[in-house]
């Protein structure tokens, strides 16, 4: 793990810890291999909070536009962070993310592509079905409780609540035995992806999660 990430990770961890009451459930589920992270995504807080919940450094997808900004874009670039045009994926992106996999890299992408409105789960996108397919690596679905409360996308600055995240069964993803369409296929493969994330459940009042979905 480089310096700069370590460092990051730390500060960031401490502050999720004071704020927000972070916790992990399920870490004991995170293989040692290389896997496709996949998670849901309700605040600009969701892709620190993932990195917080693995130990070793790991890649992330982020949209292209945040790297707008120069100074704000080299930031994100030292941290792991790849741009991808949710719009128009270039292949350069995908063979980066490809490449980094055969590297024995973990990467983290938000199959909903973007911040839900309401907290709730979104339809997944058909190209993040591509990468799982060309990647051939495990899945490793995460959901995360507790950001959209904290940070939604309509506050400017983020609130303390506390925050959870279920790390889930890795898993590969169906195979196309019905023949589909390349594009159909892919969507498939996303919208189990979604299955999988809302399938993790945590109880907020008794402080526990679904076990049987965690070993």
């Amino acid at each position: 793990m480089k310096k700069g990430y370590a460092i990051a990770r730390v500060l960031t961890l401490g502050i999720l810890k004071l704020f927000f009451d972070f916790k992990v459930y399920g870490r004991q589920n995170i293989p040692s291999e290389p896997v496709l992270i996949v998670a849901n995504h309700c605040s600009y807080l969701d892709p620190p909070i993932v990195g917080c919940t693995f130990e070793k450094e790991i890649y992330f997808v982020g949209r292209k536009s945040l790297f707008d900004n120069p100074l704000f874009g080299t930031l994100l670039r030292y941290l792991n962070t790849i741009p991808l045009d949710r719009d128009k994926p270039e292949v350069g992106s995908f063979k980066l993310i490809l490449d980094l996999f055969e590297k024995g890299k973990s990467i983290l992408v938000f199959p909903e592509g973007t911040r839900s409105p309401s907290g709730s789960l979104q339809k997944a996108a058909p190209g993040v079905g591509y990468i799982a397919v060309k990647a051939r690596v495990p899945i490793l679905p995460l959901r995360i409780f507790g950001s959209f409360e904290a940070f939604p996308r309509t506050a400017k600055l983020p609130r303390p609540y506390p925050i959870r995240v279920v790390v889930g069964r890795a898993y590969r993803p169906t195979e196309n035995t019905a023949g589909l369409s390349k594009k159909a296929y892919y969507q498939i493969v996303a919208d189990e992806m979604m299955s999988k994330i809302a399938a993790l459940q945590f109880d907020h009042k008794w402080g526990w999660a679904q076990k049987d979905l965690l070993v």
